[in-house]
């Protein structure tokens, strides 16, 4: 029987490709890309991959939360400009002034249909103009008001004409943590320390009792009689730390309660079982649970916030805040007040106390007196030239705003 033998290959053997290995490719350059609007997004993720990381105009970086924000917002900017009946086809280094006005008509429609607030119009117009320092056109964008034909569809309000404090709800804060402590331990302890040192939600969660709590040398604080301070710099806005003075009986026992509840010397108050998202979630899913909400008690956790500047205005000056319907406090009393408000409650500007303690008496009536309330104030929106009837597409732009069709918000 023949027996049938392979044919020799003389080509030398092929290398075997090792399982498990990826290939690599070099991203590409932005410099290196010509303008093309076919490779939009690809161009848009190299922009928001190279820039977003950096604060606006500070020479610092940004939080998660801001870099995820401005990210949506830019994807959602060109898949806008793209939707009929603009159909908008562009690089984003191609982004000009024609397509700013496009965006902000169909902003200024949704405000006076109700569906867009001042404060959305605000945030996403600052994402915007980040936008285009990212592209080489920081001065494209003119200020805001150039865009709207009514201020008060992008002017939104600091100062708090409503007390948002436990206190002025008719909420007894130790019947709701009695509550709370028998359901959730961990949950009680953030809320007996949002209570005494005026924290926000995030910092109590994360804050470490055994080891957050530093002597008043550490503190680099002089020795006025207050010999340990609370270290508050996790969970901070912008990483900003603040050294909250250990000066009161509530604030001791709310410190002994949270050591009682993270045992670990480096513990937090959160669950250790949990992530920090999950953490987060737990503890809104108690808040819950218990009513504190808007909707059942009327108040929320940052209410807590509220009250305790509150009762620091009224300590430091003897009267209540003016959303509190308090009296007149002479100008220098006030302003020390709020200065010292502003930096325990861990936010750079002093104008900031406006939406916790209300405008200053005396500087309200001084504003009503210049601007009466039945007097309009229109601001140039005719110097602001209308988009382009003809896109960079060839497609007709609509003339009236008010029926431009809904977009999804950027950033749900």
């Amino acid at each position: 029987m023949k027996q049938h033998h392979k044919s020799r290959d003389p080509s030398p053997p092929r290398p075997c490709k090792s399982r498990g290995t990826a290939r690599t490719y070099e991203t590409p350059r932005l410099e290196d890309i010509p303008l093309n609007p076919k490779r939009c997004f690809e161009v848009l993720r190299l922009i928001v991959q190279e820039h977003n990381w950096r604060h606006s105009s500070k020479n610092k970086g940004v939080s998660h939360k801001t870099m995820a924000e401005r990210g949506r917002f830019c994807f959602w900017l060109f898949d806008f400009l793209r939707q009929p009946p603009w159909h908008f086809k562009l690089d984003p280094r191609s982004f000009g002034e024609r397509h700013v006005v496009t965006v902000t008509q169909y902003w200024q429609a949704e405000a006076k249909a109700g569906r867009m607030s001042p404060a959305t119009i605000q945030t996403y117009f600052s994402f915007m103009k980040t936008f285009v320092g990212w592209i080489g056109k920081a001065k494209m964008v003119k200020a805001i008001g150039r865009y709207f034909d009514d201020p008060n569809l992008y002017k939104r309000t600091l100062a708090s004409s409503i007390d948002k404090s436990w206190r002025a709800q008719g909420v007894e804060f130790d019947e709701v943590i009695r509550e709370v402590e028998a359901y959730d331990v961990r949950a009680a302890a953030s809320l007996k320390l949002m209570r005494a040192f005026h924290l926000r939600f995030k910092e109590s969660l994360m804050l470490r009792p055994h080891v957050d709590v530093i002597s008043a040398a550490r503190a680099k604080r002089p020795d006025n009689g207050i010999a340990f301070y609370l270290d508050t710099h996790r969970g901070t806005k912008g990483g900003r730390e603040r050294m909250i003075p250990i000066d009161s009986p509530r604030r001791e026992a709310a410190i002994d309660y949270a050591r009682r509840v993270a045992m670990g010397a480096k513990d937090s108050v959160g669950d250790p079982r949990l992530d920090l998202d999950q953490a987060l979630r737990r503890l809104r899913y108690v808040m819950e649970r218990f009513g504190i909400t808007r909707a059942a008690l009327g108040v929320t956790p940052h209410g807590l916030r509220h009250q305790g500047a509150a009762e620091e205005y009224e300590a430091m000056t003897g009267q209540k805040p003016p959303v509190a319907g308090g009296k007149l406090v002479d100008r220098e009393s006030d302003r020390r007040a709020r200065e010292k408000i502003s930096a325990d409650l861990g936010h750079g500007r002093t104008v900031i106390t406006s939406a916790y303690l209300g405008k200053p008496i005396a500087v309200r009536d001084k504003v009503q007196e210049k601007t009466p309330c039945n007097t309009p104030v229109m601001m140039g929106f005719d110097r602001v030239s209308a988009p382009s009837s003809e896109s960079s597409h060839g497609q007709s732009s609509p003339a009236n705003p008010v029926v431009l069709p809904q977009a999804r918000s950027p950033i749900e």
